[in-house]
């Protein structure tokens, strides 16, 4: 083998190690560029996931909360309704017991009339 030979011969192995780079570099920027896809994919998944469960724990507690309220409430009705009803078995005592002060009040001032 002469001299051109071997140059051409190490000249043909540069520009084979060169592809071999090139390839492997290409090879790398697509395997990076479909992992950062990949795992944009699996971030999006991961967010509508945790906004989903967000979503649903939100509506069981609005919903406990409601609930809760709705007790509240109903246990304030009844306490209005027989503080009412005690209020209505008194009024004709107080009516009474106001009409009695105000003869008492206007026989007093009768009497001192006379």
């Amino acid at each position: 083998m002469n001299r051109s030979d071997i140059l051409l011969q190490v000249k043909d192995a540069e520009a084979k190690a060169q592809q071999i780079v090139k390839e492997a570099e290409e090879k790398q920027r697509n395997i990076i560029s479909t992992a950062r896809k990949e795992a944009a994919a699996r971030v999006n998944e991961a967010d509508e996931k945790l906004r989903t469960e967000f979503d649903a724990r939100f509506a069981k507690e609005r919903e406990s909360i409601a609930a809760e309220r709705q007790t509240y409430l109903n246990k304030g009705k009844e306490e209005a309704a027989a503080i009412k009803a005690k209020a209505d078995t008194k009024i004709p005592g107080v009516i009474t017991h106001l009409m009695q002060s105000f003869e008492r009040t206007l026989d007093v001032a009768a009497k001192t009339n006379d």
